[in-house]
């Protein structure tokens, strides 16, 4: 596997997990990196390579990197390359050396952006580069199924592309069956970066306006980036509280003290974040954009219109006034999870996909 690790976001959450997942099912699994710490594997199995890290999400990897995996996939005899796309700059290189590598499979993390703020524009060109290098990739795996009509309509052949939609570790986030005593008070949470393309702004202003109205309520913050300036001033009582990034498996224990998770984002479908919010058992308020909308029922959450603080804040009431219906919505979210987005079944899909590759390249 080709990745990044251990920064905080969905690609080296999702990467952990199938890292894990593979060699659960005693596959031998070899890492290229730029990262200084991978947890889960022998040293001898964890390569690495220089890199100037731009930004927590994205680096410019050395010029030698591809030479150095080319070298180790054969020392190894390693049968499929898996790159987690959107983490550096290799990813884009590696296929101009696929005479001396193995199958390449690509999963694409990133979300199609559209719009004409600053942030959809910059997501819209990463997302064209991105999708221009995955070309010359034998198999393409696709987190959100919104992307596949994309990608057919730029001429990927339709048994090149596999949808593959993230997973959920459901024994570690999984409700808390002696949850404190009610207290009286509504807790909203959100977790995930602290951007515009996440909503962050939104949810800010919708809390701001709905806890004046409903001082029995508080609102919790799991994340980093360039929004935290934001948080200050929000609110004076006490009300919000900003965790920072935690550590992934100390995300559960804050969720199984909530009632409600939401995330206004502008982009993506249905998140990590939010499916692991469902596990625990929280009913969820998100934006009603791209597979949202066939992912998360009625029953299940509240879906609301882009940029509409309006929306948010009456979603928020709803919730809030009605501790039957949270529940009613939590243990539907918690069911969903369970039966369609264990990692179980996830990592048996990509076997699938590797074997495809594999397969192709004989």
């Amino acid at each position: 596997m080709v990745s990044k690790f251990g920064a905080p976001d969905g690609l080296c959450i999702r990467a952990n997990a199938v890292l894990t997942g593979l060699t659960k099912r005693n596959h031998e699994v070899h890492v290229f990196t730029q990262s200084k710490r991978v947890e889960g594997l022998p040293v001898e199995r964890v390569h690495r390579y220089k890199a100037v890290q731009l930004n927590p999400h994205f680096s410019i990897d050395s010029i030698t990197a591809p030479r150095i995996i080319a070298k180790q996939c054969q020392e190894n005899e390693i049968e499929v390359l898996h790159i987690q796309m959107n983490s550096g700059s290799t990813e884009f290189l590696l296929p101009y050396f696929k005479t001396a590598l193995p199958p390449l499979v690509v999963t694409y993390h990133l979300a199609y952006a559209a719009g004409s703020s600053i942030y959809t524009t910059l997501f819209g060109v990463a997302w064209k580069a991105s999708l221009f290098a995955s070309r010359k990739y034998d198999q393409v795996i696709l987190v959100d199924p919104s992307q596949k009509p994309y990608f057919l309509e730029s001429g990927f052949s339709e048994n090149s592309v596999s949808v593959i939609r993230n997973g959920v570790d459901i024994d570690l986030f999984k409700p808390n069956k002696n949850k404190m005593i009610d207290d009286g008070i509504v807790d909203f949470v959100y977790v995930g970066r602290l951007s515009y393309d996440k909503g962050v702004h939104l949810l800010l202003d919708a809390y701001r306006e709905y806890h004046a109205e409903n001082p029995k309520s508080r609102l919790t913050l799991i994340g980093d980036g360039m929004l935290k300036h934001q948080i200050n001033g929000c609110v004076d009582d006490g009300s919000l509280s900003w965790l920072g990034a935690i550590e992934h498996d100390e995300i559960p224990v804050v969720l199984q003290r909530m009632d409600v998770f939401v995330i206004p984002q502008n982009i993506g479908g249905l998140g990590l974040s939010v499916l692991e919010a469902m596990g625990c058992g929280l009913p969820v308020i998100t934006t009603a954009i791209g597979e949202t909308v066939k992912l998360l029922g009625k029953d299940e959450g509240i879906l609301v219109e882009p940029e509409n603080i309006g929306a948010i804040i009456d979603a928020m009431r709803v919730l809030a006034e009605d501790k039957k219906l949270r529940q009613r919505m939590g243990m539907r979210c918690r069911r969903k999870v369970e039966e369609k987005y264990s990692w179980h079944n996830q990592i048996g899909q990509i076997e699938e996909v590797y074997r495809r590759a594999i397969e192709r390249a004989r």
